[in-house]
């Protein structure tokens, strides 16, 4: 049922990049996507079936019920045997162990090229004791980004499938590690809390409960439990004839509404449990029929729960949905086809379910957008000159800059008068400008007097200062 149900979401897909099925929202319509459809099931058992039916048809889908800890997926027993060749990359079988994991993208040959070449070996070796330094100067996650780089990590996961999955686990993880490893004293610590948590992994916290690498454009799959309040364009109920065997007599009173195991499995009370079962199931029904907006379909298979001879009357009446559809009555699959078509109208139709070909999705390239670098509605400003060393001292000493100090006084909040600052002849720049001003400062101070002294009349003065002036 799972593959049905695969088949038919890629069918839709491709009918939706033909523009064949399309979602109406008023005078507006779409094509359908991936992330219109959504699969309901009750266990993560049946959602593992799905999402292994829509990998194998390479149409991406994501769990949004996932509970399971990060530290129980094969990434965090590759990740213990990488730390381990990190920190012991001289220990032959370790570096091995870390060469040979799917993440390292390695295969059998490489390997062995590898125990052939002695200087290949060294190399990798060397390779090692570097992240090892990186380790110890930086910490872990710096050391294993730098790994992934020089390995192009990522890159060969993202071109496999599920790739995306698994390189959210090792950046997970990577992150649990990071954080474990600034409270730990070394790096052996470190090692020894990865190794603890993956054989003893703790579900019910929130930090190590799988992320979701991405729900856009991706099949949705989520428990009945979890969909309650939600709406989804498009559902599929694959195993909605489904139900479970109540193998305990444990039920509640009809007066006093106390819980009661009856050990001894009385058939009244086998009853009792049956029935409140039964109404759990039909509850769940309900919310799992009303989810869709536009589109519902559903998986009904004859199931037979007994062993032995499977011909005859089926199980199905015993699920919540079969006891809508024959009343309760055990029928065998050609009266659960009648009653079917006896509910077939305008709105419901029922097809046999076949086994589709296994022709995977593929995505529409004409349908992507193009990407186009936006074009510039304006000339850049031709702002440029031929100057010099004269011209960039005069634009160097502008109003601006001579007023900053006191805007930035006034920025302050500060009213009170700006006291000059005291010269001195130490802050007297030394620049050419400054020196010929200095020059004709003490030429015109010291000169006349000179002038008066050996005999000179007053009105040599500015011929002199012209003189000595052409001379600095």
């Amino acid at each position: 049922m799972a593959q049905v149900c695969a088949a038919q979401i890629r069918d839709w897909l491709q009918a939706g990049q033909r523009g064949e099925a399309l979602l109406m929202n008023g005078d507006d319509a779409r094509p359908v996507r991936a992330s219109d459809i959504s699969v309901l099931v009750r266990s993560r058992q049946e959602a593992a079936q799905v999402r292994d039916a829509l990998t194998l048809l390479e149409i991406p889908s994501v769990y949004l019920s996932n509970r399971d800890s990060v530290f129980e997926t094969l990434e965090a027993q590759e990740m213990l045997w990488l730390l381990q060749a990190v920190m012991t990359p001289e220990r032959e079988n370790t570096l091995r162990s870390a060469l040979a994991t799917s993440m390292m993208g390695l295969n059998a040959l490489d390997i062995e090229t590898l125990n052939n070449d002695e200087h290949a070996w060294d190399a990798v070796v060397e390779e090692f004791d570097g992240y090892r330094q990186i380790w110890r100067k930086r910490g872990v996650m710096p050391m294993l980004r730098a790994l992934m780089s020089a390995r192009n990590i990522a890159e060969n996961l993202l071109a496999t499938a599920g790739g995306e999955r698994r390189l959210t686990d090792i950046l997970h993880i990577s992150e649990l590690l990071q954080e474990a490893g600034t409270q730990l004293e070394s790096e052996h610590a470190l090692v020894r809390w990865l190794s603890q948590h993956i054989l003893e992994p703790d579900s019910n916290a929130s930090s190590q409960q799988m992320r979701l690498e991405s729900d856009k454009h991706l099949v949705q799959i989520v428990t009945i439990h979890k969909s309650k309040g939600l709406e989804y364009p498009l559902v599929w109920l694959p195993f909605i004839t489904n139900f479970r065997v109540q193998d305990q007599a444990f039920y509640h009173d009809r007066h006093s509404f106390e819980a009661v195991l009856d050990l001894n499995a009385a058939p009244e009370s086998v009853d009792l449990a049956e029935a409140e079962r039964l109404a759990e199931d039909l509850r769940l029904l309900y919310v799992a029929l009303t989810r869709s907006v536009w589109h519902c379909s559903l998986g009904v298979a004859p199931l037979v729960r007994r062993r032995g001879d499977k011909k005859g009357d089926t199980d199905v009446h015993q699920s919540a949905l079969g006891r809508l559809l024959q009343k309760g009555e055990p029928q065998d699959a050609a009266g659960l086809r009648t009653c079917i078509e006896a509910l077939c109208d305008d709105d419901i139709a029922w097809q046999t379910a076949q086994t589709g070909d296994k022709q995977p999705w593929q995505v529409n390239d004409a349908l992507t957008a193009e990407l186009n670098a936006r074009t510039l509605q304006r000339l850049p400003g031709d702002n440029w000159r031929v100057t010099s060393y004269s011209g960039l001292q005069q634009r160097g000493h502008g109003i601006a800059q001579d007023l900053m100090p006191r805007l930035d006084v006034d920025a302050a909040g500060v009213v009170s008068v700006v006291e000059e600052p005291t010269l001195t002849p130490h802050q007297f720049r030394a620049v050419r400008h400054q020196g010929h001003s200095c020059t004709v400062c003490l030429k015109t101070s010291i000169l006349p007097s000179r002038l008066t002294r050996t005999g000179y009349r007053k009105n040599w003065n500015s011929a002199a200062l012209n003189r000595s002036g052409n001379q600095c």
